[in-house]
């Protein structure tokens, strides 16, 4: 099938879909994190599958506006939770001035190699995570493959000497579609090698006749452009909620450098059986960590005000 699935959902060429979810204590609906479906399981098939699977109810992210639209012609709600930055391998990603100059000055730093995902890998994929640049806070779950499995592909930028210096694992979401999943960075690694990793990334996968690669979502960035397009109460809601949080979670300074890269921004949903409420949000960004990461990172804001300059 070429319907394209919600981020961290792959296809895969087998006879059942397998889920993988989390339980929402309040409201009791079942969070799926992520799923393997079956080539041939049309959005149609799944939503009848997700009914049988979950009598309860259930909840998924990152989901896309035609999956979204389908669902939402059956008996599920939508709401718009942010917009994931698309490559097209046919158009130009590169072209910025400050990008070359980023690519020209990666290049002294090392190159980029694809590695198998086995066990000695993921040892290293591991390390990297303990030493990337957002080590010691606490971790969002649940939002990509963090342990990612041999379905997934790791790229890394690897310094002269073999050092890695980052990686970027990917899934594979549908046919020649691929999806980022992990995306990390050494703490003491020099700039302009996430661009270069990037670019080295990207021409592996053109050449390989992919079609597109999501960089991945940039939550509560939403694409008001047009007075049709305009925000629910719900979604108004959330935006004037995390405008407070920016000291916890730099969303703004993510869209900054996947935007650098010119991507088409395409607009990702939740979708669920019940209604999107304030609870339910709250469970999700609990499930998630998120409210683990805002407090830790609003601590750490109180301790550097009272601090005395």
């Amino acid at each position: 099938m070429d319907e394209l699935l919600p981020l961290s959902w792959t296809r895969i060429d087998g006879l059942k879909p397998a889920y993988r979810d989390t339980r929402l204590q309040i409201s009791g609906l079942r969070w799926i994190t992520s799923a393997e479906i079956p080539f041939d399981y049309s959005f149609q098939i799944i939503h009848e599958d997700l009914a049988h699977t979950y009598p309860e109810g259930y909840v998924f992210r990152g989901c896309p506006p035609e999956m979204a639209a389908c669902f939402a012609s059956l008996d599920c709600n939508v709401m718009r939770t942010g917009a994931e930055a698309v490559l097209e391998m046919d158009s130009e990603h590169f072209g910025k001035k400050s990008v070359r100059a980023s690519l020209a000055r990666g290049k002294k730093q090392g190159y980029v190699e694809e590695f198998e995902m086995n066990d000695l890998n993921r040892e290293h994929l591991e390390e990297l995570q303990i030493q990337n640049t957002h080590a010691g806070k606490p971790e969002l779950k649940h939002l990509f493959r963090s342990a990612p499995s041999w379905r997934c592909r790791c790229f890394v930028f690897r310094s002269f000497a073999g050092k890695w210096l980052a990686a970027m694992t990917l899934s594979e979401r549908g046919q020649n579609v691929v999806h980022t999943e992990l995306m990390l960075r050494h703490r003491n690694a020099p700039g302009d090698i996430m661009e270069s990793l990037v670019a080295g990334i990207f021409e592996t996968l053109r050449n390989e006749g992919v079609h597109e690669w999501s960089l991945g979502e940039v939550p509560f960035m939403m694409l008001t452009q047009s007075p049709e397009n305009s925000l629910k109460p719900m979604e108004q809601l959330m935006v004037s909620l995390v405008s407070n949080c920016k000291h916890a979670y730099d969303f703004e300074g993510l869209y900054r450098f996947k935007n650098k890269f010119a991507p088409r921004w395409r607009e990702v949903m939740i979708c669920a059986t019940a209604q999107p409420t304030p609870v339910i949000l709250t469970e999700l960004a609990f499930s998630m960590g998120f409210t683990d990461l805002l407090m830790h990172e609003s601590f750490g804001y109180i301790r550097h005000l009272m601090i005395p300059s």
